[in-house]
Formats: structure tokens, sequence, C-alpha cells
């Protein structure tokens, strides 16, 4: 089951849609799949549907109706639209069938009081920690952040005890595993390799790439711009800067200029990385593991960016960290003045596939259903 259809749509596709999406591209011939998700602005795509045995595709709660729900604290927009009759109904009976059943998007957790059998639950980010970095972040309304914090903590606690839990980012696996008091584990994203081609053009360019209407890249956006690329600028007079990403926010809209593009929901995130000499991320706020310098790097793109942005990232060849402005900026004009031959790279160092990623999704189904077949209170066998 998926909070939303898996997909890697340029304009409506995201870590809650993109993980299933390969997950399930990489499954083995041998795993039966059947498909629990949620209409919206993305249908499912053919390649996914021909790898499932059977879909069912759910329509979430009317969006009026479910704030009326959630406006009475029963924990969020996003779990209303999708904790239906049917929804409940689906998963109780659909999971009695099944060997176990795999829950994706913190949205979606709430179902897993209705799982028969086994079950495995993948929250990407936990809410009770990006509730955290809201109220970090937030300039008004502090209160209302810390108690829709409060909110999520709670009704994660009460997710049922014989589930496995999971997390993208291994210090999120930490924190919410003191959180919880229970075991959790961090699987990270995977990413595609792909050989760095293409010639440099007339001008070096810089690129940055994100969901840029997620508030942390936001403001990553204007700290390139408003205090990186002056400072580039100074020693590069033509270098361009390309921010590439879904639905640009009017923040970002606004930062384009005669050496500065906002591309807005690029079909293809690796063209933005081919054609960059170097990708900049200087991040100050942030969650679970960055999947744009994962790309970046298995595009063989070099990427410079701050502690926060390369949070978890193994090490690479190809990755720069650095703390301040001064020195990042000196990494980045190195890149942009040298000849493209000096860095240019291959993405296979130290990157993660998701053929690997799907294989650890699959231990943890395995274990989930060994632990079942071994409870007598529970199922005698997996059907």
């Amino acid at each position: 089951m998926t909070e939303s259809m898996p997909n890697r749509d340029p304009v409506f596709g995201d870590g809650s849609s993109m993980i299933p999406f390969e997950f399930l591209r990489n499954l083995p011939d041998d795993v039966k799949v059947t498909l629990v998700t949620f209409s919206g602005p993305v249908g499912l795509p053919e390649e996914v549907r021909e790898r499932c045995e059977a879909v069912h595709i759910l329509a979430p709660r009317n969006r009026k109706w479910a704030f009326f729900r959630s406006f009475f604290g029963l924990n969020g927009l996003g779990k209303q639209e999708r904790y239906t009759a049917k929804a409940k109904e689906i998963t109780s009976r659909l999971s009695a069938e099944s060997d176990a059943t795999l829950i994706h998007g913190p949205h979606a957790l709430p179902l897993a009081h209705h799982v028969q059998g086994p079950v495995v639950l993948q929250t990407v980010d936990p809410w009770s920690i990006r509730a955290g970095m809201d109220t970090a972040i937030a300039r008004r309304l502090r209160p209302a952040y810390r108690a829709r914090e409060y909110q999520a903590l709670r009704a994660e606690r009460r997710l049922p005890p014989r589930a496995r839990l999971l997390t993208v980012g291994a210090q999120d696996a930490v924190e919410w595993s003191s959180r919880l008091g229970r075991n959790v584990r961090s699987i990270p994203n995977g990413a595609e390799v792909a050989v760095r081609s293409g010639t440099r053009g007339d001008s070096p360019v810089v690129c940055f790439v994100g969901s840029l209407n997620y508030g942390p890249n936001i403001d990553s956006a204007g700290v390139l711009i408003n205090k990186v690329a002056p400072l580039v600028w100074q020693q590069v007079p033509d270098a361009r800067f390309v921010i590439a990403g879904r639905r640009p926010a009017p923040p970002v809209l606004e930062l384009a200029g005669p050496r500065v593009e906002v591309l807005a929901n690029a079909p293809s995130v690796l063209d933005v990385f081919h054609a960059a000499d170097v990708a900049v991320f200087p991040d100050e706020h942030g969650v679970g593991i960055r999947n744009s310098v994962r790309e970046a790097l298995a595009a063989g793109t070099p990427v410079v960016a701050t502690p926060v942005a390369a949070r978890e990232q193994e090490a690479h060849p190809l990755l720069t960290v650095e703390e301040d402005i001064g020195s990042l900026v000196e990494r980045v004009v190195g890149y942009l003045a040298a000849p493209r031959t000096e860095h240019r790279g291959s993405g296979e160092a130290a990157v993660r596939t998701w053929d690997v990623v799907t294989q650890e999704y699959l231990d943890e189904l395995r274990t989930a259903i060994s632990h079942d077949s071994h409870d007598p209170q529970r199922r005698s066998s997996p059907a």
C-alpha cells in the first residue's frame, strides 16, 4: 500500500512516490504483488501496472471533509484523506490473503491498525521529526507547530507493536527509535548510475536541484543566489546558475534573472546534472537523506555541499563538504575555472543502486513473515 501513486512524474512526483516506483521496478519475478494506492493528479505508470498481479486504486476522502476532520485533532489532513472506510476494509481483507503487507508513506501508516498478519511500515521521514524541523524554522505560530509535532508523535507511538518500522535516514532512525522506544531500521534510497556526457558550454554552469515548493529547498535556493552567487560572480562573472525542480514557489521564481534560470518541472534531472560543471547544495535545514545529492554523484557531476545537505552521504571522490560560505564558494570557483576533463567522473563509486535497496526491503518483509510464523497468537501459517 502506498500513500500516493508510484511514479517519477516531473511535476507531481516526490519521495513518497519515487521509492515505491523504484521498489516495484526492481522486484524479482518470484515476488507476487497486489498494489493498493490512491488516485491523484498522476496516473499509474504502465510498467508498474504490468508488474502487479492486481491493482486497487482508491479514491481519497473529499478534501473539505478531510480538512474538517483533521481540524479537530485527528492526525492531519493527509491521513484523513486516506483513512476511509473502503481503505480500512480493503487493507484488512487483502492483508489476510497475503504473506506480508508493506505500507509506504506517513499518511498511510494509520491503516496498519487494520492489517492482518506481518506488516512493515516505511515512513520515509518520520512525521514527528519533520514537524520538529518545521517548528524550528517557523517564524510565527510556533505553539501551533509544536502542537502538531506532539500530535504526530502520539499517533506514531500507537502504531502496532508487531510492525517493523523503516525510515530513510540513519540519524532519523536513531532519533525515532529513541522517541518511540522501539527498533527502527534505516533503508537509504538508491540512484541510477549514468556516465557523465556532453561538452562544456560557452558559460560555466552551477546547478541546484530539488522540490522547489518544499520549505528547506526554497531557503537553500535563496542562499545560493543571494549569498553564494554574488561571491562566485566576483571571480567568474559569466557563471550561470540553474535552479531546477518541481513546482517552484513564488520566492524561487523571483530569483530568476540574466544569469539565473529557474527550470520548472524538468523532465530529466539527469540532463540538468550533465549540463552543469558543479552541483551546489547550501542547505541550512533538512531531514533524511538528500536524494538530489546522490543523484548528482551517480550522474558523475561534482557536488559541493554543506554538512546538512551531505548528511549521511557515503564518501565519494566527487563530493566536497564545506562548513562555511567562503570555503564553499572557493570550491565552486575551482570547479568552474578548471577544464571540464579535470572533474568529469562516473557515478559508479560508492553509490547505492535501487536493486540493493529493494533487496533490503525484501529482507524486512521476510523477517516479518518469519517472526509471524513463530508467534502462536497470530496466524498459524501465511496465505
